[in-house]
């Protein structure tokens, strides 16, 4: 697992073990670490920053999972890319609103390394 990931699993198993009921919900306001404001304060900053790294490893996961879909199952994916820029290139010479190639490369992942080549 990668070091974000081993973060997350921590994060969620600390949150189940403590927030799973209101009986366990026990971990802020019995932990002595926490009695000041600067201790809490610092509590806070490393609870955003673990937001943030749950965010990141959630999207990578998603855009990951999302390429994988589109390129085994969408029919565009599975042309040879041969043929792929032959047809793109047959609808720019008819579109005349599609002149600029990063039009094309914001389509996706793939149109940006195909267009990009």
């Amino acid at each position: 697992m990668s070091p974000v990931q081993d973060i997350v699993a921590f994060a969620i198993q600390t949150h189940l073990k403590h927030y799973s009921t209101p009986e366990q919900s026990t971990l802020l306001t019995t932990d002595a670490s926490l009695a000041t404001e600067s201790a809490k304060d610092s509590m806070i900053g490393v609870l955003i920053n673990l937001q943030y790294l749950v965010k990141k490893e959630i999207t990578r996961q998603l855009t990951h999972l999302k390429r994988r879909r589109n390129q085994e199952h969408a029919r565009i994916y599975q042309l040879p890319n041969e043929v792929f820029v032959e047809i793109v290139r047959a609808a720019t010479s008819f579109a005349s609103d599609i002149t600029d190639p990063f039009t094309l490369m914001r389509v996706s992942k793939y149109w940006f390394d195909t267009v990009a080549r």
